[in-house]
């Protein structure tokens, strides 16, 4: 089904062509089937213990500790555990979608890192395990299972003599800003074989950037076809394709001489800081082929754009090369400085945003994986805890930590009514009228005019039951987001 044995692969021929059937996935004591319908995955079977139903629903707080101890007691035969339970009153149909989404997402992820496992699949009548489909989104596993596994040469084969071509930018929002641009490149085909790696990418992150692209269905991918025979094209025709190829290869040098300050000698050669002695080797005379004065023709003017370059190049060779100098360049790379901060921050910021977008569309769980990413790479930052929070406390599971984040934010920012807003609301949703009434009104005191906190407060001063405030929390939450002037 797939050149490439990888699970991203096989999700994008699935999802993108609507496939229904059976995706088996075996590696040593490893097993799994994932069934689809459509193109949706809607139920798993594994024999990872962590990944059992019966172990999602007690970690989601679907069922009690008593029933997950005894939970082969609700097996029927021929019946999945899922209905069984449901049938049997000890989960609602809602749980179980939510139990099933959860389990499916946590499987699948749990393969991305595995090049060498047995894959397949199998079209086939699958049903459905329950009355409404489980809410997986595809293309979202598909970019944080990429992301978060760890590069495989695999990559850099699948691609050799490829031609890509830009298919679409449906997607383009779970790019950062220098993977919006190298997607950009591709609105004319590249031939991979003939791209320099671009001066932000490490030649495993552009490989693994190529991938994203082409799992999330972005991108065309072809044999490319560059040969021709002297008969094939005229003298002029010979001229124009060398002069294009000319021009494309000066645009790429003047890319890496911008970068020649920020780079290391290990980022300049597109090789990891343990790359081997063949690989450093390797990866020199690629770069050669390239960019070798010789390769320019006599009508180049700027030949000191070649030259400094490639004597960049050379002198990063030279010095991975020999031991003694590798050790001492080595010792020389300091431990991270405020430009790797800065970079940390603005990743940081990349993944602020696609949680916020993940919240807005509802995916609440999908959204908070991507925030705590953010606060991991920068931690002090308030707004950062707001939004988490808020998604938290979409979660029943969750509740108990959006109250811890709720706290973390009001403690980094006590002047900020939103935090206050945020956590009186929570309270408010579980009934803990009180604490809600505090925050509230602690809330009004920093901002009179706050229209949420006092709308709130007015309905709790009336004494209305839980079940009447579903109106008052439905309420548009989007100014606890909006960072104070």
């Amino acid at each position: 089904m797939s050149s490439l044995n990888h699970v991203g692969a096989f999700l994008k021929e699935i999802f993108f062509n609507s496939r229904t059937g059976r995706l088996s996935f075996k590696r040593q004591e490893i097993e799994k089937h994932f069934f689809f319908i459509k193109g949706k995955p809607i139920q798993v079977k594994t024999n990872v213990r962590s990944e059992r139903l019966g172990e999602i629903l007690f970690k989601l707080q679907k069922i009690q500790d008593q029933t997950f101890q005894n939970i082969e007691d609700f097996i029927q035969p021929n019946q999945p555990l899922g209905e069984s339970l449901k049938r049997g009153g000890v989960i609602k149909e809602a749980d179980l979608r939510e139990a099933l989404s959860f389990q499916i997402r946590e499987s699948l992820l749990g393969i991305f890192s595995y090049f060498d496992g047995e894959l397949s699949f199998q079209e086939r009548e699958v049903q459905s395990p329950t009355e409404e489909l489980p809410a997986v989104d595809v293309p979202f596993i598909i970019d944080y299972g990429l992301r978060r596994m760890k590069y495989n040469s695999s990559l850099q084969k699948f691609f050799a003599g490829r031609k890509i071509a830009l298919k679409n930018i449906r997607y383009a929002y779970f790019l950062t800003d220098e993977e919006k641009a190298l997607l950009e490149r591709f609105s004319t085909p590249q031939v991979i074989d003939r791209m320099a790696v671009p001066a932000r990418f490490s030649q495993e992150n552009f490989f693994r950037c190529l991938y994203l692209f082409y799992c999330l269905d972005m991108v065309e991918v072809s044999t490319a076809d560059t040969s021709y025979r002297k008969d094939d094209y005229s003298s002029e025709s010979r001229r124009k394709l060398e002069q294009d190829e000319l021009e494309a290869r000066i645009e790429e040098l003047k890319e890496i001489k911008s970068q020649l300050r920020t780079r290391n000698h290990y980022e300049l050669l597109g090789v990891s800081r343990v790359a081997n002695e063949e690989e450093i080797k390797k990866a020199y005379f690629n770069l050669a082929r390239k960019y070798h004065p010789d390769r320019f023709n006599t009508a180049l003017t700027d030949h000191g754009l070649v030259n400094e370059v490639f004597n960049a190049i050379t002198t990063a060779y030279r010095t991975l090369s020999e031991s003694d100098k590798r050790k001492q360049y080595d010792q020389q790379l300091v431990a991270p400085s405020q430009e790797t901060a800065d970079d940390l921050a603005r990743k940081a910021e990349i993944k602020y945003r696609q949680g916020r977008t993940l919240y807005n569309q509802g995916m609440y769980e999908e959204a908070i994986i991507f925030l705590e990413e953010a606060i991991r790479l920068k931690r002090a930052k308030a707004d950062y805890y707001l939004l988490l929070a808020m998604a938290e406390s979409k979660l029943p599971a969750y509740k108990k930590k959006a109250e811890e984040d709720f706290l973390r934010a009001i403690e980094m920012e006590p002047w900020n009514a939103e935090g206050y807003v945020g956590l009186g609301l929570l309270y408010l949703g579980e009934g803990l009228k009180i604490k809600a009434r505090k925050h509230l009104q602690k809330a009004l005191e920093i901002e009179p005019d706050h229209h949420q906190a006092r709308a709130a407060l007015a309905e709790l001063e009336k004494g209305e039951k839980k079940t009447g405030l579903k109106g008052l929390l439905e309420l548009d939450l989007s100014k606890i987001f909006k960072k104070k002037k």
